[in-house]
């Protein structure tokens, strides 16, 4: 017979799958209420910090409104105090001061809501990130429905691609991924596993995971297409030729040859690496396995060989 020596290996496996990317943060601004546009700020591709106005409507209405409010909430005052000075002299009921403090309050929420109203003109930026192509331009009269201007904060990159049932329990938070996108096929980008979805697809029996790849040079885009690599590390494992590995009645094996005799192992197979195969049974790395000549094989049966290089 011809012999090989039995070795050993990781189950290791490289899994890959295509997801779409997308910002971190990603929000399309819009207005709150109508108004027409009189300051378009930023440019595309500007970055802007988080509270930054992006977009200014105009405001002069409002500001006669908070002007207005203001005056009535000074009269309400002069009323009031005037009230109670009446009030501790006699002349006046305490209805009445009731009725000026009414009219106080009311006054006061007047003005809060004049004040809520120009802020409502001035669209600012809700975190920081990077302005894209405006929608508008300035003079353009513009509704709540109106998408304005998009905002990315993409100094990191997610990408959320799908992972069969059987490698979930291989997986794990924090574990390293590679992502490749066909625009730099030569820059592979390290990321990590951030988030593993809490059911499984029933109908495709995969599970959803989100990676985060860093942008630090800000070369990659929301919408680009990712190849996501995951190396799942595996147990060890004898590997044995794949010829030498037997079939019959359903049950798997391979000969051993031991004190110049043949013995039967019955394994199981786990993976298979080109020419070789990884099984897990009553067999050792350092075992000399048959390779050749197994068709007169029995239990016990003396063998000739010669070992192996």
């Amino acid at each position: 017979v011809i012999v090989a020596e039995i070795g050993r290996a990781k189950n290791d496996e490289l899994i890959a799958s295509v997801g779409t990317a997308r910002a971190r943060r990603s929000v399309m601004l819009h207005s709150q209420t109508d108004g027409i546009i009189v300051e378009l700020a930023p440019k595309a591709g500007d970055r802007v910090k988080k509270g930054d106005t992006i977009v200014q409507l105009d405001a002069t209405k409002t500001r006669l409104a908070v002007q207005i409010a203001t005056r009535r909430l000074e009269e309400a005052r002069r009323q009031f105090s005037r009230s109670e000075f009446l009030e501790k002299r006699s002349v006046n009921s305490s209805a009445k001061v009731d009725d000026a403090r009414t009219v106080l309050e009311r006054a006061e929420l007047e003005l809060l809501q004049a004040k809520e109203a120009q802020l409502d003109l001035s669209i600012l930026a809700p975190f920081d990130g990077i302005i894209g192509i405006p929608n508008v331009e300035i003079g353009e009269r513009v509704t709540a429905a109106s998408p304005l201007v998009s905002l990315d904060q993409r100094n990191e990159i997610l990408v959320e691609f799908e992972v069969a049932e059987k490698y979930l329990s291989r997986i794990a938070l924090g574990g390293p991924v590679s992502g490749r996108t066909p625009g730099y096929q030569d820059r592979p980008r390290a990321g990590r596993m951030e988030y593993i979805d809490s059911r499984l697809d029933p109908a495709s029996r995969t599970v959803k995971v989100r990676a985060v790849i860093p942008n630090t040079d800000d070369v990659l885009r929301p919408g680009m297409s990712f190849v996501v690599e995951l190396q799942l590390p595996g147990s060890e494992y004898a590997v044995v030729p794949e010829l030498s590995l037997q079939w019959r009645k359903g049950e798997s094996y391979v000969w051993i040859v031991r004190d110049g005799k043949a013995e039967k192992a019955l394994v199981r197979a786990v993976n298979r690496l080109n020419s070789t195969i990884l099984v897990d049974g009553d067999v050792k790395p350092g075992q000399l396995v048959v390779v050749e000549g197994v068709q007169r094989l029995r239990p016990g049966r003396p063998v000739v060989y010669s070992r192996p290089a």
